[in-house]
C-alpha cells in the first residue's frame, strides 16, 4: 500500500517540478552538484548572521597572492599564515561595512557602474573600451565579470560611506592656528651617533654561535625550488612564410573581400553657423540666420556670407568649407539635412546642439573600389594572415591532442615541425622568457607535470602564441649546507651583536645625562662627538627621520634645561639626542587663503581618522564568530 502511494505521489506536479530542477542542476553544474547543494558549505566566520564561506576565503587568498606575485614578491617571501589572517580580517571588515551601508541606504546603480568600467583605462584599447581586454584583465586577477561588478559595486558604496563620514570633519579657526603653530615649531637638537661599524672589533662570534643560529634558522637558508623545462611553441606569425600565394588565389581573395577595401562616398559640405549659448538664445540665433537665409535666396554668394557671418572659427575663413567627409561624420540633424541636398543646393536653417546651420553641398566623391593591382600588397598580407590563422587553429588543436597522447615532446616536434627548446633553470619568481607567463609557471609546478613528468596541456601565452612544456629537471627546496652560508651568518651575528652593544651604550648614556653628567664628559667617555642642529623643523633635511621623530616626541624642556631621548636607526646605529630649546611660530598673521587651505587639509586628515574609528566601532559592536 505504501509503495503504491509513493508511486502515485511521484506522478504529482510537485514531484515533477523537483525532478525538473534536478535535471537543470545536472545540466548546469554536473553530477557533483548534488553533493555540493546538499552538503553544508564550510565557513570561516559569521558576521552579524551572514556567513563568510571557505570558498570566498580561498578565492580572496588566491587573488591577493596573485597581486603580490604581480608586484614581484617572491612566492617564498609570502607568509601564508599572515596572508590568510589579513585576508580574513579584510573579509570581516567588508561584511561589517556592507551591513552599515545597507542600514544607511547607500548603493551604486548599474548605469553608474557601467560608466566606471567603460572609463577605466586598463579596459581600453586605443582609448576605447574593449570587452575582450576587460575579460583578460579581470580574469588575470581571478575575477569573473559578475564577481568583478559585485566587488566594484561594494567598493564604490564603501567610498560613499567613507566620503559621508569624512565630510563631517571640520576644524575651528583657533584649532587651525594652533595646529599651524605646532606644525612649524622648531627645536634645537644635539645628538651622539653610536656607529655599529666602530664596534665590530669588540664583537666575537664563535663557530658554536654560527652553528646554533644556523640550526635555529634553517628556513632562512633554503634554496628556491626550481625546474628546467623543455618546450615547443606554436606562433601564428611563424606560419606566414609557409603560406603559398598564387595570383589566382589573390584574385579570388580580392573578389571575396574587395568590399572591405572600398572607399565610401564622400561629400564636400559647407555651412554657416549661428551659435546658441548662454549669451544668445535660440530665438535670437534663428532671427539672425533667417536674415542670411533670405540673402542666399536672393542670390548672394554662400562663401562670402560664411566669411562674413559664420560663427564657426574653423571654417568661416574658408567660406564655410568643411572639406570632404564620409557619411555619419556630423551630428544626426546635420547629416539628415545634408543627405537631402542636391549638388550646389543649400538648406533651410537646421537646428543642432551647436546652434543653427545653413548647409550647402559643394561636391560629391562617388564610392569606389580600388583596382586589384593598387592594393595587391595589402591583399597578399591579408591573405597570408587569413590562411595562417586557419593553419594555426588546426595545428594548435593537433598540438593539444599530441601533448595529451605523447610521452615526450619528440612526436610533437616531428609531426608539427616545431623545435624543442629549453628554458634553463626557472623558479616561481622568474620573469623572463615563456616562464614570465604565470600560466606556464602554474603548469610547470603542478603535480601532474612536476611529479608525474607528463606534458602540460596546451598553454595560451596569447591568442597567437601557444606552448606545451615538460619538466626535465626538478630541484626541490632544500637547506643550503652550513659551509656555504657560514660567512653570511658570521656577518649577520656580528652586525646583530654590534647593534645590541650600540643600544646598550645608548641606554647607559641616557642614564648618565639624566643623572646630571656633563654632556662633553659623556661624549669623551665613549669616544663620540655631539652634532648640533639649531632650529630644526619637523621636515628637517639632512637628519634621519628617526632622530627628528624622537626629538619632536620629547617633552618640552624647562627653560635652561634639556630633555634626553634615544632612537635606533634602520642600519642598527643608536642615537642619543638632547633637545634644549623649543620655539612655536606665532598664531597670528596667517593669510586667509593659507588658513582656509590648512583647515581643509586638517579636516581631510581628521575625516580619514574618523572613518577608521567608525570601522573599529563596527568591529567592536558587530556579532563576529570566527571558525577555528
Amino acid at each position: 500500500m505504501s509503495i503504491q502511494n509513493m508511486r502515485d505521489k511521484s506522478q504529482g506536479l510537485v514531484a515533477k517540478f523537483i525532478v525538473f530542477m534536478i535535471i537543470i542542476v545536472f545540466a548546469l553544474f554536473g553530477m557533483g552538484s548534488i553533493t555540493t547543494f546538499l552538503a553544508p558549505v564550510p565557513k570561516v566566520a559569521t558576521v552579524n548572521g551572514t556567513d563568510i564561506t571557505q570558498q570566498e576565503m580561498e578565492l580572496a587568498v588566491e587573488r591577493n597572492r596573485r597581486m603580490m606575485l604581480a608586484q614581484e614578491v617572491s612566492l617564498d617571501d609570502i607568509d601564508e599564515d599572515t596572508l590568510r589572517q589579513n585576508v580574513l580580517r579584510d573579509l570581516i571588515n567588508r561584511a561589517l561595512l556592507i551591513d552599515a551601508a545597507k542600514d544607511l541606504g547607500l548603493g551604486f546603480s548599474d548605469a553608474a557602474l557601467d560608466d566606471e568600467i567603460r572609463a577605466t583605462p586598463a579596459f581600453q584599447l586605443d582609448g576605447v573600451f574593449d570587452p575582450g581586454q576587460f575579460q583578460l584583465v579581470i580574469g588575470s586577477a581571478g575575477f569573473s565579470p559578475v564577481l568583478y561588478r559585485q566587488e566594484m559595486r561594494r567598493d564604490k558604496t564603501f567610498q560613499q560611506l567613507s566620503a559621508a563620514i569624512s565630510a563631517t570633519a571640520f576644524y575651528t579657526e583657533d584649532e587651525v592656528l594652533k595646529s599651524s603653530s605646532l606644525a612649524q615649531q622648531t627645536r634645537d637638537i644635539a645628538y651622539l651617533r653610536i656607529d655599529t661599524e666602530t664596534l665590530i672589533d669588540e664583537i666575537e662570534v664563535s663557530e658554536d654561535d654560527v652553528e646554533l643560529y644556523y640550526n635555529a634558522n634553517t628556513n632562512l637558508y633554503m634554496t628556491e625550488e626550481s625546474v628546467e623545462l623543455s618546450f615547443v611553441e606554436l606562433k601564428r606569425a611563424d606560419l606566414l612564410g609557409e603560406i603559398d600565394v598564387s595570383e589566382d588565389d589573390l584574385l579570388i581573395f580580392y573578389e571575396e573581400t574587395k568590399e572591405i577595401y572600398a572607399e565610401d562616398e564622400r561629400r564636400q559640405l559647407a555651412h554657416i553657423l549661428f551659435e546658441v549659448n548662454d549669451e544668445v538664445s535660440q530665438e535670437e540665433a534663428l532671427v539672425n540666420i533667417q536674415d542670411v537665409y533670405e540673402k542666399l535666396k536672393s542670390g548672394d554668394n554662400f562663401s562670402e556670407l560664411a566669411k562674413q557671418y559664420s560663427q564657426d572659427p574653423g571654417s568661416a575663413e574658408v567660406g564655410g568649407d568643411l572639406g570632404y567627409n564620409a557619411a555619419d561624420t556630423f551630428v544626426p540633424e546635420f547629416e539628415e539635412a545634408a543627405n537631402n541636398l542636391e549638388l550646389n543646393q543649400f538648406s533651410a536653417p537646421v537646428l543642432t546642439e551647436f546652434g543653427y546651420h545653413l548647409i550647402k553641398l559643394l561636391d560629391v566623391e562617388a564610392a569606389q573600389t580600388p583596382e586589384f593591382f593598387a592594393i595587391r600588397e595589402r591583399l597578399e598580407k591579408s591573405y597570408r594572415e587569413a590562411e595562417a590563422e586557419e593553419v594555426f587553429v588546426n595545428r594548435s588543436a593537433r598540438l593539444s591532442e599530441l601533448a595529451y597522447e605523447s610521452d615526450d615532446l619528440f612526436e610533437l616536434s616531428e609531426e608539427l615541425g616545431l623545435e624543442i627548446k629549453q628554458t634553463g633553470k626557472v623558479n616561481r619568481s622568474t620573469n623572463d622568457g615563456i616562464a614570465a607567463n604565470t600560466r606556464v609557471l602554474d603548469a610547470a609546478f603542478s603535480s601532474d607535470v612536476l611529479l608525474d613528468r607528463v606534458n602540460s596541456d596546451l598553454i595560451e601565452i596569447d591568442p597567437n602564441h601557444h606552448v606545451v612544456v615538460r619538466v626535465e629537471e626538478h630541484q626541490p627546496r632544500e637547506v643550503r649546507p652550513l659551509v656555504e652560508v657560514s660567512a653570511d651568518i658570521q656577518n649577520a651575528l656580528t652586525s646583530e651583536k654590534a647593534a645590541q652593544l650600540a643600544r646598550e651604550q645608548s641606554v647607559e648614556i641616557v642614564d648618565l645625562l639624566n643623572t646630571g653628567s656633563i654632556t662633553r664628559f659623556v661624549a669623551d667617555k665613549f669616544g663620540l662627538k655631539w652634532e648640533v642642529v639649531g632650529e630644526a623643523g619637523r621636515n628637517q633635511l639632512g637628519l634621519d627621520r628617526e632622530i627628528v621623530t624622537e626629538a619632536f616626541s620629547l617633552a618640552r624642556p624647562v627653560e635652561g634645561s634639556k630633555t634626553i631621548g634615544s632612537a635606533i636607526l634602520p642600519d642598527g646605529d643608536a642615537v642619543v639626542l638632547s633637545v634644549t630649546n623649543v620655539t612655536n611660530k606665532s598664531e597670528t598673521g596667517m593669510a586667509e587663503t593659507e588658513l582656509t587651505s590648512l583647515a581643509r587639509v586638517l579636516a581631510v586628515q581628521q575625516g580619514t581618522h574618523d572613518y577608521f574609528e567608525f570601522r573599529e566601532t563596527l568591529g567592536e559592536d558587530g556579532a563576529i564568530d570566527r571558525v577555528n
